[in-house]
């Protein structure tokens, strides 16, 4: 079973109800490196506290990774770490210039806003299942 199966796997024993064909296309199709709880929320029409259960449930399952990330002023992501002690003390971020160019500024990461997400496990190393028996 893939990952994402998984996932919707975990939904449907969470909150049977809420996982339509409809949602499930819908869920499939968000980026896999960065799926927010607003996203899952939104899709399966629940609350915020219930979107974190499934997200963190799904981080228990071995699923998805939660990661927080460093918003640059623009709204993208400069870098992202399992905790927040993790993250760099400075960022790159693009920023315009007295003359409306945009250059690369370092940027204290403390100064930035910080966002949390998920994304589905990338394991650098598969273990089969002959080892794990």
């Amino acid at each position: 079973m893939n990952l994402f199966s998984k996932f919707l796997k975990i939904i449907s024993a969470v909150f049977p109800s809420r996982l339509t064909e409809k949602n499930a296309k819908l869920l499939s199709q968000l980026n896999p490196s960065r799926i927010y709880v607003e996203n899952v929320r939104s899709l399966l029409g629940v609350s915020h506290a219930e979107a974190v259960r499934i997200l963190e449930t799904a981080v228990r399952q071995g699923v998805f990774e939660k990661r927080i990330g460093v918003l640059c002023p623009d709204g993208e992501i400069a870098a992202s770490a399992e905790s927040e002690k993790n993250l760099p003390f400075q960022v790159e971020c693009l920023q315009e210039d007295e003359d409306g160019y945009p250059e690369e500024t370092s940027i204290p990461t403390e100064s930035l806003k910080k966002v949390i997400f998920y994304r589905l496990y990338e394991r650098s190393d598969p273990i089969s299942y002959s080892r794990t028996a």
